[in-house]
């Protein structure tokens, strides 16, 4: 991928939540943004708009991330901007998602992790398996793969992330081009967006960034359409940064890591 440019204003911040500024070898419980990373942000907030787009639901994410002022949740399904929040006409047809789950959960045997995922009016609406914690991964991922042939006769969409433990099911098609695209008009931010992820999800995204910024931590795939890396390790102090410099994004920051092109 071309690089983009090396020094740009930033007018606005949008971020994935797990594995970006939050960790990613964690449980569903014990997520959270953590602290170091949450000042910075809270920070940030008070100059430029702060967004979140994940996969995850409304109800799961605005709690947790307090000094955003939008969402775009379940991978531009259900938005919230404020008080206001909007959703997508599928989002009224998920009988299939429900059966899916049904099917999911029968077959999880306490070895796959069923997390269901429910829009703002509390109706289960996606789900996702994940097997990361898994004591036998290959019995594991051998029961994943038959849920997820399951589903695939279903008329629902799944997504699979490059080899990692765990994959989504969502009744039509996500994408987070489109979410930021969707944000930044409702926001009026027309120029300087920046966002940040760090898995294949995320590069619909990054498309449409004007800075891209991917994450790198022990499950970050090697195909990221982004024009530059920061480790998870470094993001507190990647966003100190840019907001010491007054949000002039230089790919010169030391914890900026080149990506080869």
């Amino acid at each position: 991928m071309k690089q983009k440019n090396a020094s740009k204003k930033v007018g606005a911040l949008f971020t994935d939540y797990d594995g970006t500024i939050s960790p990613i070898n964690v449980s569903r419980l014990e997520s959270r943004v953590p602290p170091e990373i949450m000042r910075v942000l809270n920070k940030i907030k008070e100059r430029i708009p702060v967004a979140i787009i994940t996969t995850k639901s409304l109800e799961f994410v605005v709690a947790k991330t307090p000094f955003a002022c939008a969402w775009s949740a379940l991978g531009g399904l259900e938005t919230r901007i404020g008080e206001i929040t909007s959703r997508t006409s599928c989002l009224k047809t998920t009988r299939a998602v429900a059966t899916a789950l049904l099917y999911a959960k029968s077959r999880s045997e306490n070895v796959l992790a069923v997390e269901e995922k429910r829009d703002s009016r509390g109706e289960v609406v996606a789900f996702s398996v994940d097997w990361r914690f898994a004591d036998n991964q290959v019995i594991a991922e051998k029961m994943a793969m038959m849920v997820l042939s399951f589903c695939e006769s279903l008329p629902v969409v799944t997504s699979r992330y490059n080899g990692q433990p765990f994959f989504d099911v969502f009744p039509c098609a996500v994408n987070k081009g489109k979410a930021l695209l969707d944000l930044k008009q409702k926001l009026g931010v027309m120029d300087g967006v920046m966002f940040m992820g760090d898995s294949t999800a995320d590069n619909l995204a990054f498309e449409f960034a004007d800075v891209a910024v991917g994450v790198m931590h022990a499950e970050t795939p090697k195909d990221l359409e982004c024009d530059y890396f920061v480790r998870f390790e470094d993001i507190a102090a990647f966003l100190s940064c840019l907001l010491e410099n007054d949000f002039l994004f230089d790919s010169k920051y030391p914890m900026i890591i080149q990506k080869r092109v």
